[in-house]
Formats: structure tokens, C-alpha cells, sequence
């Protein structure tokens, strides 16, 4: 069907529409109220786009649609699109990892402060997204040290302390270490405090992160006075020292409005393609954050229309809804945005651009402190770069090089004994690291004993076959090859590119003494020890040597898991593709209720009880 036709069987419904290039690549996601008019009024003849859209129409040669039930739910569909596909028309993260969340379920007998990478409709409460996870670790040692609420190491991203007790199990005869630094209730042993007190200090920590800090210091005020009135005197002391190390975080914390709101306030700055949007976080009158994104595709694109599609994505991913947002311009989806934020806040909540006044002023501060960080970005990475570029001037002399090497592509091995043999290739541009082209691989071993040279040629030569089949993500060839290893490795390297037909520079950087080996060289090149070259050939042996071991140890632990599932009656390959895929770690299996498993494996209770059995038994052993 040719893109004329799919032109006039657009609906008139909500939607979201995806255009394409001739490669099959998206290169723009949209949603509309109307698919048909709105999509239609790109290809008119008589429209009158700016340079940015009629490069779009030109490119666009194909194009796919989504019917959604309402203007909302194509927003979330845009959104989700956006992150998954990334199209090069679309403004957006520059960065696209998954910023943690803190996560904590009141409804648990004794919940735990949990750090995850995404915000799901399980009923429980989530706060963030944290785009510093420094800023976030210290808010979790805060509340914690204020509360002697646990951290939870069930469903936690990453393993930086943390309580494993299950409330299930029963108590521990005495409370760990975190109870007696003052950091810690200990609902984890008997005696020493309630489920009702500790669901006292959840609301606490509930509303902190929330940034209500003075209910939450009232509370704490009435609480102390109570507690002497009852003679209470520790618990009194206890509490009048939360209240004094929370004025410390207050002092800090500039007042704004003396009205005790809460709202988002939002600055841009935008300078070629690169953009940056501040967000203050203001919370009963005080300023209690700021965070900065930085945004990409925005070369051409209206601030209006920035601000626009930045606001619509950032409420996709936040946890908590001010009662107002005040922008520098007026945005198209207002309503919308407002649509969303009422129905996650419960309240109404309004879309401002202030025109005088102190919310002037603080739109107008947002925007001073999206221009510094943007600044302070762009001058950073021109540091970075022009580094990079002597870098790599350097290392063409040092190693007599033809041109200088731009792209450097670097390959090592990791196995035990053959075992989960896998190879990794990482790629260097300018002497920066580009991720977005890593690949790994897991080799296939041929029989007998294992190798590292029959597994280094066969990686080698994966990459450049995938070059010779036209594979448009090996198009691009290196300016120099680097194995890891000495005159062996090297030796592999040049026979796999002959059989190919490929001439072109390479090297092999032996570990023991950091001697590089170049083709047709006898004697190995020593470079100077603190020579920007030879760090520049460290850098990317040790991170082709971290994307190994980070793969093996992955296919280790999946192997792990899997044999583990197997001794399991009852659990077949499906379902352990279910929970695999429902839980990740058989931690979070392990940790997860009877029900839960039942649910995600498509079992009974019973096969739930036995995986759970099997786990604690393995744990306990």
C-alpha cells in the first residue's frame, strides 16, 4: 500500500502516527486528536512548513498508525514510543536511561524503602524519578536517619546495604547493626517497636518525600510534647532530635511563597541541537530541589513546541503532581497536561505562564539555571572532545598510523574453561566511548579444548562477515583494530581480516608489561607511561575487558537460575520463562508471596509453595 492510500484511510479518531524513512527506520512520532486531519495537513500541497518539517515530509516515505480510546492515552502512547524508538525528528532525553524511583508499599506489615527503575500501577508509592542517584542515596540516608524506616534490598536496582529480613518469617532473636547506629526501628526483632509505630514513621517518611517538611514537623512537635506529658522521656528526646536535624534540612531550603503551594517550575535554554530544561520543585512554599534535563533533536524545533513535548514526557514519568506548573511560553497540550496531573493529584491543578510577579521571577530564575547547566554542558564536552582529538593525534604518531584513528574498535574474550565463552567488541569515536555500537557475542565453540584464539578469530571474523553482507550496523569500518593481547592475538586479528579482504591497521595491547604490538613488527612498541596515547589504549582494552565479563557473568547467573527452576515439579519451560521475566532475580522470587508466584507462573498455590521451598532451601544452604 503506497503512502497515498494509507493517507486516505486515516481515521478521525485519538491516536498516535509513525512516520518512516525508505530505510524502515521511524523517524518521527506524533499524536493527534483527528489522525486523519492532523497527519493529512503534512503532505498537503499548499502547506507552508518551516526547513525542520519539509526535511520530515521529504524523508518520509511510509507511515503506521495507533487508534487510542482518548487524547490521553495517546499521550502515554507517544511517550512510550518516543523512549523506545528515539526518532531523530522528536525532541527528546538526551539521556534515556531509566532514572530510579524510591519505592514503599504501606500496605506491607513492615515496608521497606525500595530503589527501582520503573513506576507501575501496583498499588504502592513511588516518588522520583532522580536524575542524580548520588542526591538519591543521600535522601534514603536522610529518611532513614530521621525515621529508622528499613531499606528494603527487595526489588533494589542495585545492592548498597539494605535490610533482607521478610516480615513473613517471623522475628530475629536480636536487631542487626543498623538498629543500635540509630538507623534502624528493628521491626526485624520483637519487643522493640509496633506495627503501629513503625506505620507512624511510613506516613513520616511518606510526606517527606513528598516534600511536606513542616506537616511533617508539626506532627513531630506534637508527638514530642506528648510523649513528656506521658513521661516518656526517651522517646521525647528521640523525637526532639528528628525535629532538630530536619530544621537543619529546612534552613537550607529557600522560601518562596509565604501561600505554602506547591509547583513545578520550568526554564529552558536551547543552543544548536542541544537543549536543557531546569525544573524547580517548590513544595509548601519552600524550594526543596531543582533538576535539569538535557534534551537533543531540538535544532529548528519552536521553544513552544520544546516545552511542549519536554512538559508531556516528564509528567509520563514523574511520580508526584504539583498543583500548578509554571512555564516560560504557553504550551499547545495545556489541557491536556492538566487532564493528566488532576487525575493523579486528585485536585485541580493549572497550567501557568506568569507575566509579572514573584512566579515571574521564578520562571525567570528557572530559565537562568537552564542556561548555566547548558553552558557549563556544552563547555564540558568541548573539553572532552578536544582531549579526545589529541588523543588520538597522539596515538597516530606513536604508532606510525596512516590517518588518525577517529574510530577504534577493540575486542576481548572472557570464559572459564570454555564455559559461557562470549567476546565483546566496544567502539571509540574521537576517543569517546560510543555505546549506542557496542555489540557482544556468544561463541559458538567448535569441539575439543577451548581456545582463546579460535575464539578471538571467530568474533573477529562475526563483525567483519556482518561488514561484507552489507549489515548497515557494521557499515562502519575502524581506522584501527585493537585485540587484546600480544603478538598472538595480533597475529589472529590480521589472518581473519586477510580472509576477507580487509587491510587496515591494527594492534594488540599485552596487559603484563602494557607492550603494543603492531603487524610486521618484531619488537613491541613501549609508549610512554603517562602518554595520552597509551592511556587512551587502556581505556579501551579495560572497557572492552568490562562489556566480557559483565555479559559472562550474566549468562552465568541466567544458567544459575534456570537449573535452579528445574528441580521444580510442576515448573516447565514456560512457566520458568514467566517468572524469569515476571521477577528477574531469584531474590525478588524468593521474596515474592505464594499468590504473586501462582499469578506469574500460571500454577497453583501448592507449585507456588514448592518454587518458594526450593529457593529458601538453596538460600539456607
Amino acid at each position: 500500500m503506497t503512502l497515498q492510500e494509507k493517507l486516505e484511510q486515516l481515521p478521525a479518531n485519538p491516536g498516535v502516527y509513525l512516520f518512516k524513512d525508505a530505510a524502515g527506520d521511524i523517524v518521527y512520532v506524533g499524536k493527534a486528536q483527528s489522525l486523519r486531519s492532523r497527519v493529512r495537513s503534512y503532505f498537503l500541497p499548499s502547506a507552508d512548513h518551516p526547513p525542520r518539517l519539509q526535511l520530515l515530509v521529504q524523508q518520509t516515505v511510509d507511515l503506521d498508525f495507533l487508534v487510542a480510546d482518548s487524547d490521553a492515552e495517546a499521550m502515554a502512547l507517544e511517550f512510550n514510543l518516543i523512549r523506545k524508538h528515539r526518532p531523530r525528528f522528536n525532541v527528546r532525553y538526551r539521556d534515556d536511561k531509566s532514572y530510579p524511583y524510591i519505592r514503599i508499599d504501606p500496605r506491607e506489615p513492615f515496608p521497606g524503602l525500595c530503589v527501582v527503575r520503573r513506576m507501575v500501577s501496583d498499588g504502592a508509592r513511588y516518588f522520583g524519578p532522580f536524575p542524580s542517584s548520588r542526591r538519591m542515596w543521600k535522601t534514603i540516608a536522610l529518611a532513614r536517619r530521621l525515621f529508622g524506616i528499613r531499606q528494603s534490598v527487595r526489588a533494589t536496582i542495585k545492592k548498597r546495604g539494605g535490610c533482607s529480613w521478610d516480615p513473613r518469617r517471623g522475628h530475629r532473636a536480636r536487631p542487626c547493626l543498623e538498629y543500635f547506629i540509630k538507623r534502624c526501628l528493628a521491626p526485624c526483632a520483637e519487643g522493640h517497636t509496633t506495627e503501629r509505630e513503625y506505620a507512624g514513621a511510613v506516613r513520616q517518611v511518606c510526606d517527606f518525600l513528598d516534600g511536606k517538611h513542616e506537616h511533617v514537623l508539626s506532627r513531630l512537635r506534637a508527638q514530642m510534647d506528648r510523649s513528656a506529658t506521658e513521661l516518656r522521656y526517651e522517646t521525647a528526646a528521640r523525637v526532639r532530635d528528628q525535629i532538630a536535624a530536619l530544621e537543619v534540612t529546612l534552613h537550607g531550603q529557600r522560601v518562596v511563597s509565604t501561600r505554602r503551594e506547591d509547583a513545578d517550575v520550568f526554564g529552558y535554554a536551547l543552543r544548536e541541537d542541544t537543549g536543557c530544561v531546569a525544573v524547580l520543585q517548590i513544595r509548601e512554599g519552600r524550594m526543596v530541589d531543582q533538576d535539569t534535563y538535557l534534551l537533543e533533536g531540538v535544532s529548528g524545533v519552536p521553544a513552544a513546541e520544546v516545552m511542549n513535548e519536554f512538559v508531556n514526557q516528564h509528567y509520563q514519568k514523574v511520580a508526584a503532581a504539583p498543583g500548578t506548573a509554571l512555564l516560560p511560553v504557553a504550551i499547545e497540550d495545556a489541557s491536556l497536561v492538566e487532564e493528566l496531573l488532576a487525575a493523579r493529584r486528585g485536585a485541580k491543578v493549572a497550567v501557568r505562564v506568569p507575566k509579572r510577579g514573584k512566579k515571574k521571577q521564578l520562571v525567570d530564575m528557572a530559565m537562568e539555571n537552564a542556561g548555566h547547566h547548558l553552558r557549563a554542558t556544552i563547555e564540558g564536552e568541548s573539553t572532552a572532545k578536544r582531549r579526545g582529538e589529541e588523543a588520538v593525534a597522539d596515538l597516530q604518531r606513536s604508532l606510525n598510523l596512516p590517518v588518525p584513528p577517529r574510530r577504534i574498535e577493540a575486542f576481548d574474550i572472557s570464559n572459564i574453561s570454555g564455559k559461557h565463552a562470549v567476546g565483546s567488541m566496544i567502539v571509540f569515536e574521537n576517543g569517546r566511548p560510543k555505546k549506542s555500537e557496542y555489540r557482544r557475542y556468544r561463541i559458538r565453540l567448535a569441539d575439543g579444548a577451548p581456545d582463546d584464539y579460535d575464539m578471538m578469530r571467530e568474533v573477529l571474523s562475526r563483525r567483519l562477515k556482518a561488514a561484507v553482507s552489507g549489515n548497515v550496523k557494521f557499515r562502519h569500518l575502524p581506522d584501527l583494530l585493537l585485540v587484546d593481547g600480544g603478538a598472538g592475538q595480533l597475529g589472529v586479528a590480521v589472518r581473519a581480516m586477510r580472509e576477507l579482504g580487509f587491510e587496515m591497521p591494527a594492534a594488540g595491547l599485552a596487559k603484563e608489561h602494557e607492550h603494543v604490538y603492531r603487524p610486521g613488527r618484531r619488537a613491541a612498541i613501549s609508549l610512554p607511561e603517562h602518554s595520552r596515547s597509551l592511556h587512551l589504549l587502556q581505556r579501551l582494552r579495560d572497557e572492552a575487558h568490562r562489556f566480557a565479563i559483565s555479559y559472562h557473568r550474566s549468562l552465568r547467573a541466567r544458567e544459575v537460575r534456570e537449573s535452579l527452576l528445574d528441580d521444580v515439579p510442576g515448573i516447565g519451560v514456560r512457566r520458568k520463562e514467566r517468572l524469569l521475566r515476571r521477577f528477574q532475580t531469584l531474590r525478588r522470587m524468593r521474596d515474592a508471596a505464594a499468590d504473586e508466584v501462582a499469578g506469574a507462573a500460571g500454577c497453583s498455590r501448592a507449585v507456588a509453595e514448592a518454587v518458594l521451598a526450593r529457593l529458601r532451601e538453596v538460600e539456607a544452604s
